[in-house]
């Protein structure tokens, strides 16, 4: 592959005016290797940190009309700006199709106090988006050959409780475990702002009967994710948060992407809220999420992610494939995999204190709508499929 100055590059520009900040672009060349380029930020204050990976390798072409991308960055682009008007949305937004970012941008503040406003590249807790993450690890592990879905947890971790003898980790990736949810118990709002260790979270429940027998229901859990992050831990001999940058943050040059061990220093700044105005949602010390919502990362680098993923960079296709089975209720390994306007969508919710997410992915298109909230408010589901509604 061939470096080419930006002379070389062809853009297409939307000119869609902004409050302080630079307009959506669409890129028009054709990228040249497994990934596609990301194009330049949408923030007031700087250009997108594209790691070299990333920067502008691609041959030129001549440049092409897309009138309907660029009426649906349009339409797109004024659907959020009078979501935020209304108090119903503040966040960031990233819309790829047919491998063209769409829009890429903040909307509203990611920190009232500081009047830090959200862009492409504000930090965010993602909430159960970690879950795919998680799954991810796991599979990866299975590929190196260092443990098998079809096995028993209890082959994998030390002093396991009895009852999760005929637990595999198909069972917990799919949630069909039968393990009850923590975060349903009573106890869990008083505990959810102190720090806690895996081990000390898993205690919560790991003595606990099972909901039903392993593989005869589905009922979704944080429980099963944590299980598995200790796993992760257990098999990798390294900690969760480790695995995951060495094995799929640094391999998919996701910059901004981490662990976020629970009291937000991580995020820059950025603040959950209730709603429109100042009010704070609750701090949750994110340690009692762990690897089913511990993590935080930008639309930029979720978008890496979905590229890295379905490039093959990060699991093998076959693995992939897997992941990307449903087994009950619409679920597979850390995604739902459903039906939208007669196309598939693979996708992953995400809801907690301060956070709002959603991440999906459309295969047979290549489209991306990637949505992340700091207010806990926001419909992120229902703008995510809107949004997915309008795209060719």
């Amino acid at each position: 592959m061939h470096r080419f100055s930006i002379a070389y590059l062809m853009l297409i520009v939307i000119a869609l005016s902004a409050c302080g900040q630079r307009d959506p672009i669409i890129s028009a060349w054709s990228p040249v290797g497994p990934q596609p380029t990301i194009l330049p930020s949408v923030t007031p204050e700087q250009t997108l940190a594209t790691p070299a990976p990333l920067v502008a390798v691609m041959e030129p072409v001549q440049p092409t009309s897309t009138p309907s991308l660029v009426d649906i960055a349009t339409q797109i682009d004024a659907y959020l700006r009078e979501l935020t008007e209304r108090g119903q949305f503040r966040g960031a937004v990233l819309v790829a199709a047919q491998d063209r970012i769409l829009v890429a941008r903040g909307y509203g503040l990611a920190n009232v106090e500081r009047d830090l406003p959200n862009t492409a590249q504000t930090r965010f807790r993602i909430a159960s988006i970690t879950k795919p993450f998680t799954a991810l690890a796991i599979m990866q592990l299975q590929a190196a050959g260092k443990l098998a879905v079809d096995q028993s947890v209890c082959a994998y971790l030390p002093d396991c409780p009895r009852a999760w003898q005929p637990i595999t980790l198909h069972h917990l990736l799919t949630h069909t475990a039968g393990i009850p949810n923590y975060t349903d118990f009573r106890d869990f709002a008083q505990l959810e702002l102190s720090p806690v260790t895996p081990t000390q979270l898993a205690a919560r429940f790991r003595n606990l009967p099972l909901d039903f027998a392993p593989g005869t229901a589905f009922r979704y859990g944080n429980s099963n994710y944590v299980v598995l992050g200790l796993v992760i831990e257990a098999v990798s001999g390294q900690s969760y948060a480790d695995y995951l940058r060495d094995n799929i943050f640094l391999p998919a040059s996701m910059i901004n992407s981490g662990y976020d061990s629970g009291d937000a220093s991580a995020l820059n700044g950025t603040v959950g809220y209730l709603g429109p105005g100042a009010e704070r949602s609750i701090p949750i010390d994110t340690s009692n999420l762990y690897s089913a919502g511990g993590l935080y990362s930008t639309v930029e680098d979720l978008y890496r992610f979905v590229i890295a993923l379905n490039n093959g960079q990060l699991l093998p296709s076959s693995a992939l494939v897997q992941m990307y089975t449903p087994v009950r209720n619409d679920y597979g390994y850390g995604w739902k995999i459903e039906m939208r306007n007669g196309r598939r969508v693979i996708y992953h919710p995400g809801f907690m204190s301060g956070a709002v997410t959603h991440l999906a992915y459309y295969p047979e298109k290549g489209h991306v709508v990637i949505v992340l909230s700091n207010m806990e408010r926001t419909n992120a589901d229902a703008i995510a499929a809107t949004i997915g509604g309008w795209l060719p």
